[in-house]
């Protein structure tokens, strides 16, 4: 077997949605939007409206379908919110949003691109600009 006269390229994977990742205080974010919301989190938390807040956190629905979200936040008064920034809505999480309005544990919120939030919670489905 004859040996290659160069090496082998490996280019790093894309996102299919042309997301790019980012990294803030040594996290890394899939996107930058995501980067932006935990950036705005931690204000959120100097501003003391938020107690604390985490990423990635993973809920079960049902006993088969477990989603990970990307921040979870607690605020001042106890309550807490599931938080998913989207940059494009696919089919898999127009699933996971008809599972989240009937066995979600608390409130989720989308925030989308572009910039828009809609909060869902108790079959309701609310849009705030």
């Amino acid at each position: 077997m004859a040996k290659r006269k160069h090496p082998r390229v490996r280019f790093p994977k894309r996102n299919k949605f042309n997301a790019n990742p980012t990294t803030y205080r040594g996290w890394r974010f899939d996107s930058k939007a995501e980067a932006e919301f935990a950036k705005k989190l931690d204000a959120m938390v100097g501003a003391k409206l938020v107690l604390w807040w985490l990423r990635q956190v993973p809920i079960d629905l049902t006993e088969d379908d477990r989603y990970r979200v990307d921040f979870v936040a607690c605020y001042t008064d106890g309550t807490l919110e599931a938080i998913e920034v989207k940059g494009m809505e696919t089919e898999a999480f127009r699933r996971t949003r008809r599972l989240w309005l009937k066995y979600g544990p608390f409130p989720l919120k989308i925030v989308k691109k572009n910039r828009t939030t809609e909060t869902l919670w108790d079959g309701e489905t609310t849009a705030i600009e």
